[in-house]
């Protein structure tokens, strides 16, 4: 497939611009009220509660699929790497799952396995791993 320099800059601004939303959420966390989070952080067994609760939730903050839903490019630049649609948004959750607190990529992967039902492909698996190795650690 060839990308003209004109695609291929205006796919590196979108991914680079979906990428900061999903790390910027982190700062931004508010309760259900909309108040801030509190800053003490939860247990493990609770963050791990509640991404497995809101992987499967429509419209939580770990649904992906929704901010990516409106977007008509079919392809996202991350980290040089390309993915489709259902690619990046697990490239995204791993993200965010990763500033929630989850402790290692490999956990991340067994969450979002155990919240999806389904394994993950090869490539989901690169693309959920590389979306968490990319995040900041907090």
């Amino acid at each position: 497939m060839r990308f003209s320099t004109y695609s291929l800059a205006l796919l590196v601004l979108l991914g680079a611009s979906l990428t900061a939303q999903a790390q910027d959420s982190a700062s931004t966390l508010t309760t259900a009220a909309g108040g801030p989070a509190s800053p003490a952080a939860p247990a493990t067994a609770d963050i791990e509660a509640y991404v497995r609760t809101a992987t499967v939730t429509k419209g939580s903050e770990l649904d992906f699929e929704k901010v990516l839903a409106g977007k008509k490019q079919t392809v996202f630049l991350h980290n040089g790497s390309m993915y489709n649609k259902r690619e990046y948004g697990l490239v995204l959750w791993g993200l965010r799952v990763k500033a929630l607190g989850v402790s290692s990529a490999e956990r991340a992967c067994s969450l979002y396995v155990a919240a999806a039902h389904r394994a993950l492909s090869p490539a989901e698996k690169r693309a959920l791993v590389d979306g968490f190795d990319s995040g900041t650690a907090e």
